[in-house]
């Protein structure tokens, strides 16, 4: 498990760069496919992006904010 653990954070920035891509791919197909059933996963998907984008925003204004306190 630490093995894991050191490996992505040496290579975050990698792993970042491919689930990006990833994702702009999958947009891309479900856009130009009719279904709506593709829709529907890629809007999941992206709520969840959303829900941990937004949740490191909110920890890191949160922690400024501390520090500004100071």
């Amino acid at each position: 498990m630490m093995t894991a653990i050191l490996w992505l954070k040496a290579n975050y920035d990698s792993v970042l760069a491919i689930y990006g891509g990833v994702v702009a791919l999958c947009t891309t197909i479900v856009k130009i496919t009719p279904s709506v059933k593709d829709d529907a996963i890629l809007a999941k998907v992206l709520k969840v992006l959303d829900f941990f984008s937004t949740a490191f925003l909110k920890s890191d204004a949160e922690k400024l904010a501390k520090v500004e306190k100071k």
